[in-house]
């Protein structure tokens, strides 16, 4: 193999259980596929399953580059459904909160050493994973309470936006924020997932820049995802299939698997990538 294969490679070569590597990043790499386009999330149990496989550097760096694809073909698939009302406030909060993500993710990795970053880095992804999937498990408690929302105003949607734009940009996922925003407000899977997916698309093109300029996004493991992006696509294949076909109540089922998912990789992250590789 020559050098620029190996480097195309290297961000499986260098981990401790290439194959392993190489098998949760194929898993990962169908669901964010599956999970964008079926159920317009999925980086709640895709981050922390990528940063698991490959490191956090590594990790968020080739879901950030996989999520570009994921939400092309999601926005494709759902063209013409999404609404401007929706829209506007929710892409210009990204725009604010991707700026500011990329100040705490430079404030994250700037200082200690790289060991020290790097676990930082798996903590973050792992508590805000959880996050989510409490939040998820616990969305109708969360639509009823106090009555319920009424229509989802500008306001909020602006600060939704600017919540999922900081969390996108530092951990590649957020987006089950927006999913109980929609539900406690009443808006229907019908028109919450296409503006979901719109909105994503915009905040992972901008989060490149910050990713870029810190090095967390290179050559080297934006090679690697590029190998994986045909997995994404046909995963996002199947989500097409299974969105299309998915009964309310089976659409929520294929989100509890994820969040069961999300979980037990989340706490792995929070004993310690190198504690549970040491002992396989």
């Amino acid at each position: 193999m020559n050098d620029s294969g190996i480097a195309v490679l290297q961000a499986f070569l260098t981990q401790p259980l290439p194959w392993l590597a190489l098998l949760l990043a194929l898993s990962a790499a169908f669901l964010m596929g599956f999970a964008r386009s079926g159920l317009g999330t999925g980086g709640f149990v895709v981050s922390p399953l990528m940063v698991f496989a490959l490191g956090p550097s590594d990790g968020l760096a080739v879901v950030a580059v996989l999520m570009l694809p994921a939400a092309l073909l999601g926005v494709w698939q759902h063209r013409g459904e999404g609404e401007r009302r929706l829209l506007q406030p929710l892409v210009l909060g990204m725009v604010l909160g991707t700026a500011l993500g990329g100040l705490a993710l430079w404030a994250l990795v700037s200082g200690g050493d790289l060991n020290l970053v790097h676990r930082r880095m798996e903590v973050l992804v792992a508590l805000l994973s959880l996050l989510y999937v409490a939040l998820v498990a616990g969305r109708n408690a969360i639509a009823r309470a106090g009555g319920g929302g009424g229509p989802a105003c500008p306001t909020g949607l602006l600060l939704v936006g600017s919540g999922v734009g900081i969390s996108q940009t530092v951990a590649n996922s957020g987006s089950p924020l927006l999913t109980v925003f929609f539900l406690r407000h009443q808006v229907p899977r019908s028109r919450f997932v296409a503006a979901q997916l719109v909105a994503l698309l915009v905040q992972n093109l901008l989060k490149l820049i910050p990713l870029i300029s810190l090095g967390i996004l290179h050559l080297g493991n934006a090679g690697s995802a590029l190998l994986l992006i045909p997995v994404t696509v046909i995963g996002n294949l199947s989500g097409q299939r299974f969105y299309r076909g998915a009964s309310e109540r089976l659409f929520f089922l294929c989100y509890q698997v994820l969040l069961l998912i999300g979980f037990a990789v989340s706490v792995a992250l929070i004993v310690g990538r190198s504690r549970i590789l040491a002992l396989l």
